[in-house]
């Protein structure tokens, strides 16, 4: 009986496990599709669609166009679902992190649902601030998330907006507290889990494949002052959102 053809899952599932194990290193190098062809007797083509599967699920990346067909594995992060600083949560797990503006922070209409949930009327203006945050993984920057964040003029004024301009890193909330003397005391999130639009995919260098969340949140001042909307989009499969809370339906 001829041997049955190797299938595009048992590549994956074989790689997997060798990645799993430790094979290529922490961050390491898969060996080039014509050589993983040659060790599995398959095609480029199995070998290709294996390592989309294996990149959708999160073992792998890619590296881009200058490192053409180089795979790397990378390991997941361990979030917590509502956090003051992304950052300093990296530097915690040990990692550099970066962060980079996608368009340049302005005064924008406000969208209809973001004036909803900030209680002004659409087509109010209202500061956009859209970045990309990930981390440093030796001479390469792995992105993490999308942040795109809107601020009420009456809390964040020119002398502000400037100074989100020149600085990519610049802690909008803490000067809102300096100036204003608010600062968010809850935070309401609705997540959801879904596919990519084409941007994000380019945005984060993922597949159509990758699952992303979608963290939509309002940040509310203890006067129930509105001090920020923003929506987050993580790399699903690199994270864990984490909660604690309160369980007293069951308590005598």
């Amino acid at each position: 009986m001829p041997k049955q053809q190797t299938t595009v899952t048992e590549v994956a599932e074989a790689l997997r496990e060798r990645i799993v194990a430790g094979d290529f290193g922490q961050y390491g190098r898969l060996p080039p599709a014509i050589d993983l062809a040659n060790q599995f007797h398959v095609s480029r083509d199995t070998i290709n669609r294996a390592l989309k599967l294996l990149q959708a699920e999160g073992y792998l990346e890619s590296r881009g166009e200058s490192k053409r067909g180089v795979v790397i594995s990378r390991s997941r992060v361990r979030i917590q679902g509502i956090t003051a600083r992304f950052d300093l949560e990296l530097q915690k797990l040990g990692l550099v992190s970066t962060e980079s503006n996608i368009d340049e922070p302005a005064l924008v209409p406000a969208p209809s649902h973001i004036a909803r949930a900030l209680g002004v009327t659409e087509g109010t203006p209202v500061v956009r601030r859209f970045r990309k945050q990930g981390a440093e993984q030796g001479d390469t920057i792995i992105p993490y998330r999308l942040a795109e964040n809107f601020y009420p003029t009456a809390l964040v004024d020119e002398a502000i907006l400037d100074q989100i301009r020149k600085d990519e890193r610049f802690d909008v909330l803490l000067a809102i507290r300096e100036k204003h003397r608010k600062a968010p005391v809850r935070v309401h999130e609705d997540v959801i889990g879904r596919l990519p639009t084409s941007q994000e995919r380019q945005l984060l260098n993922i597949t159509p494949q990758t699952p992303v969340l979608e963290v939509s949140r309002v940040n509310y001042a203890e006067d129930d002052t509105v001090i920020m909307v923003n929506k987050i989009i993580f790399v699903a499969n690199l994270f864990v959102l984490s909660y604690d809370y309160p369980t007293g339906h069951w308590k005598n």
